[in-house]
C-alpha cells in the first residue's frame, strides 16, 4: 500500500493512494453533476477516473493544483466536498461492505482491500483536510493522516 503526499499549494497530508481512491470516488460522484462549472472539468474528470480505476496506484499524484483554476473554482470544490461530507455523515459509523464492493472500479485490488466496512470518520478526516487545504486553513505540509483500516477490528 503506497503512501503519497496529497498537497495543494504547498500544504498537505500523507495517506495511502487506496484511501484517496475511495475518497475521490465519492467526490467525483458529486463533482460530475452538470451544476458544477470548472474550466478544466474534462481533465479533472479524466484524472478522477484514473484514480478511481487504480491507474495511479503506487505513483499517485494529487493534481488539483494544476486543474483548479481560481478562487471561484476552489469555493465550488469546497461546496462539493461539503456535500460529500454531509452524505458520508448520513451513513453513520461505517460505509457498508456491500456499498464498498459495489463501487465501480477497474482496480481489482480495491475489491480485495475493502473487505470489511470502512469507518466514515476516517473518510471525513480526509474530506476535512481537503476543505481546509482549499480554504488556505491547513497548516501542515506533510501531516500523517494515519488510517488504521487494515488492522482495525470489525
Amino acid at each position: 500500500m503506497a503512501t503519497e503526499n496529497m498537497d495543494y499549494k504547498g500544504k498537505g497530508f500523507i495517506t495511502s493512494d487506496i484511501f484517496m481512491e475511495l475518497a475521490l470516488y465519492y467526490i467525483h460522484e458529486e463533482f460530475k453533476k452538470d451544476q458544477y462549472i470548472f474550466i478544466q472539468k474534462e481533465i479533472l474528470t479524466d484524472y478522477h477516473l484514473m484514480v478511481i480505476n487504480g491507474q495511479m496506484g503506487g505513483w499517485f499524484a494529487f493534481l488539483w493544483d494544476e486543474y483548479i483554476s481560481d478562487s471561484s473554482e476552489e469555493q465550488t470544490m469546497v461546496q462539493i466536498l461539503q456535500k460529500v461530507k454531509d452524505s458520508i455523515c448520513h451513513k453513520e459509523s461505517y460505509i457498508s461492505l456491500e456499498e464498498l464492493q459495489a463501487i465501480p472500479t477497474m482496480d481489482n485490488d480495491f475489491k480485495i482491500f475493502y473487505n470489511k466496512p470502512f469507518p466514515t470518520a476516517d473518510l471525513i478526516r480526509i474530506l476535512d483536510a481537503l476543505i481546509q487545504m482549499l480554504q488556505g486553513n491547513w497548516e501542515h505540509e506533510a501531516y500523517d493522516m494515519h488510517i488504521n483500516y487494515y488492522y482495525s477490528p470489525l
